[in-house]
């Protein structure tokens, strides 16, 4: 039932619609034959392989039963996360903690703990109000009955513990080596290079079809993922035929620790990825004044302290990508590659000027 009524503009006859609707591109739909249904029914250029009797949808339920409950697409960006983002409510505990060390040394008036939200004094504080565990059996404080009173009484009043089930990890407590985490072993593969506005999804698919073995997803701005823009999470999508997938982050407005390590984190407990990029070969000017993209291989404590800071809140592999040098006829790449090693880069990629 349509609430507009004669006002509408659109079609509510499916016979009249299909008579003036252009004739089909062709005899087969590929979503019909692929998936066994169509989503789009009548609307589909080419309807007529999959409209039966009375124009209804014709669904092969053997077909579409081999893909019930796959996604083809994965790391989408839920409203839920893109909520918690926009509210500033997402947890960057790890990140936090890696600034607040970069921040030690400055003393309790440095920017970096003042940025992160967190002081030496709120520190001792929490230390000396944690509870300390002790035996169960223990008694926490001795108990002074008044005459008269029944303790077993008491006892009885006293709330149940609550029962938990499933198993305790100790992620949050125990670090994961450098020596526990997935390798990226691709020696002897062919990697896609990731290129933007051209490393689609779908080029990325066709370049699977071709050969490819590793594939990168286009450069994503921290900045924008950490506001939670639908846009730039749509870089970060993955097809379920990508085997090894990575993706690039990089700061265009400059490259601050924090908003790296940040978003390294965010990346790490959000999306399937087998290794995260660092695009440190941006030659762009406007890029390059602001410190960013090549002018980060001029700052090597920027440097460091950005793939320290994000190799330490994750999981995967951490590598970058370097161009050769920064000015014409002056390489510095191989300076640069033994340090990028010892702060903990799975494997660097060096592009030509």
């Amino acid at each position: 039932k349509c609430y507009f009524g004669s006002r509408c503009r659109f079609l509510h006859d499916v016979g009249e619609y299909l008579a003036r609707k252009p004739a089909d591109l062709g005899p087969s739909c590929v979503l019909f034959e692929t998936f066994g249904r169509c989503l789009y029914g009548v609307t589909c250029r080419f309807a007529q392989a999959h409209l039966g009797d009375g124009h209804q949808n014709i669904i092969n339920a053997a077909l579409a039963k081999q893909w019930e409950g796959k996604s083809l697409v994965r790391n989408n960006l839920s409203k839920d996360l893109q909520h918690q983002l926009r509210k500033r409510r997402f947890s960057f505990r790890k990140a936090e903690e890696y600034l607040c060390g970069l921040a030690k040394p400055r003393g309790d008036h440095g920017k970096g703990c003042k940025a992160t939200g967190c002081s030496t004094e709120e520190q001792e504080k929490s230390n000396c109000t944690t509870p300390q565990e002790g035996p169960r059996d223990s008694p926490k404080c001795p108990v002074v009955l008044e005459q008269g009173e029944d303790p077993e009484a008491d006892a009885s009043q006293s709330p149940s513990p609550i029962k938990t089930g499933g198993p305790v990890t100790d992620e949050d407590v125990i670090k994961l080596r450098a020596c526990e985490k997935k390798k990226l072993e691709i020696q002897g593969k062919l990697y896609l290079a990731p290129l933007t506005t051209c490393g689609n999804l779908p080029f990325r698919r066709i370049c699977k079809r071709f050969g490819a073995d590793v594939t990168c997803g286009e450069m994503a701005v921290c900045t924008n993922l950490l506001q939670g823009q639908s846009s730039e999470w749509a870089l970060l999508k993955r097809h379920h035929t990508e085997d090894i997938f990575g993706v690039q982050a990089s700061a265009l407005e400059g490259a601050f620790p924090d908003t790296m390590t940040k978003c390294a984190e965010l990346l790490n407990q959000t999306i399937e990825v087998d290794f995260v990029d660092i695009n440190v070969g941006c030659p762009i000017d406007l890029v390059y004044k602001k410190g960013g993209g090549c002018a980060l291989m001029t700052r090597s404590n920027k440097f460091e302290q950005i793939v320290r800071g994000m190799n330490s809140v994750l999981d995967v592999p951490l590598t970058v990508k370097i161009r050769t040098g920064v000015q014409e006829k002056i390489n510095v790449a191989h300076k640069i590659i033994p340090k990028i090693r010892e702060w903990g880069a799975a494997m660097v990629t060096v592009r030509g000027l």
